[in-house]
């Protein structure tokens, strides 16, 4: 699971010891995303017995509406949402516990079909096509107008999250259930090649990689997510040529066009008592150097952050936010700022706001 799988995880570890992503593919234009307003996934809590929900929040008149899938549909959303995109006339909702990846209309959230897929963790749209991350081990590719599977192809053990850029596919294998054994199966980023649907290669990075995203240059920004102890996450660079090195050091990123936006939330579990950082930045992805230091004002900081999104059409922040740390079970907050880090809004969401995808 995209998010509340990590926090249980490092929770336990404790007691031991993530804009929506476009692409030069799509056959046919689609509306702008980002123009109209905003998709918000709330997972919900599936080992307290909590739903997960869809809200949305309209740009125009700055209503935020919540539960706006079932009020639509007249039905829950289902069990432990992770990802979603908007692609053309569709968004795309992926339901880890629900095993299944939902198809709605993008402007009235009317429900078109679903699609059988085992443990969805991320979504990504290009060449025509829908591919889901699986945390089974595979990518597997929806074609969007028949809704059918055209094919799983294997990556690794517990894929996490994806990219595209320069007609490939790039996927985080991040081994996540074996931290155990140092995620020892994972330290890599497949690369898929989108119009043969084939494994080109893996490309190997840090330990317990996770949250990835490309610029408009083709480089592509992947978090190792460390192992909730004495390594600390990290983001690396990709280049299109696939060479490898450390960027900055962050927990979840958001990319536009040429900036990189950062989190940089760690706690170190190994030893008590628990030491822990928690900062907002953002860099230039050409050089590396820091644009702002504190992107963000200290009076209105996200109480315990989650998901980092940024608007592609203005470049306005989006964090989501728990309601306090560690709390699984009461709703959360959006946070909303402008592209220099100017605090607008907080809005009231749902449990355990993971994602925002632009309309």
């Amino acid at each position: 699971m995209r998010h509340l799988k990590l926090a249980v995880t490092a929770l336990f570890a404790a007691l031991a010891f993530t804009a929506c992503d476009e692409d030069e593919f799509e056959p046919t234009p689609a509306p702008v995303s980002g123009l109209q307003g905003a998709y918000v996934i709330n997972q919900g809590n599936f080992y307290g017995g909590i739903e997960g929900t869809l809200d949305f929040l309209g740009f125009g008149d700055n209503k935020y509406v919540r539960n706006f899938f079932a009020s639509v549909n007249g039905q829950s959303l289902g069990d432990s949402p992770q990802d979603g995109i908007v692609y053309g006339s569709k968004l795309y909702v992926a339901m880890y516990g629900s095993n299944l990846l939902w198809v709605l209309d993008r402007e009235t959230l009317e429900i078109i079909g679903q699609v059988r897929v085992n443990e969805p963790e991320s979504v990504i749209a290009g060449n025509g096509y829908v591919y889901v991350s699986n945390n089974d081990g595979y990518v597997t590719r929806v074609d969007t107008v028949t809704l059918a599977v055209m094919g799983k192809l294997p990556v690794g053990p517990n894929p996490a999250q994806m990219t595209v850029t320069g007609g490939y596919l790039y996927c985080s294998v991040s081994d996540g259930y074996n931290g155990a054994g140092n995620y020892a199966d994972g330290f890599r980023v497949a690369k898929i090649d989108l119009h043969r649907f084939v494994k080109e290669k893996d490309i190997t990075v840090g330990m317990n990689p996770g949250p990835i995203a490309a610029d408009s240059e083709g480089n592509v920004f992947v978090v190792a997510r460390g192992n909730y102890g004495n390594v600390p996450p990290k983001v690396q660079k990709i280049t299109p040529a696939d060479q490898v090195t450390d960027f900055c050091a962050a927990s979840n990123i958001a990319v536009r066009g040429t900036t990189l936006y950062a989190i940089y939330n760690y706690t170190d579990f190994s030893s008590y008592p628990y030491t822990g950082e928690l900062t907002y930045s953002s860099y230039d992805t050409r050089t590396g150097q820091v644009v702002k230091q504190q992107l963000l004002p200290a009076a209105h900081l996200p109480v315990q952050p989650i998901d980092i999104d940024v608007n592609p059409v203005n470049g306005e922040i989006f964090i989501g936010s728990e309601y306090s740390a560690y709390d699984y079970n009461a709703p959360g907050y959006v946070y909303r700022y402008s592209a220099t880090g100017e605090f607008m809004e907080r809005y009231g969401a749902g449990i355990h706001p993971c994602a925002v995808v632009f309309k």
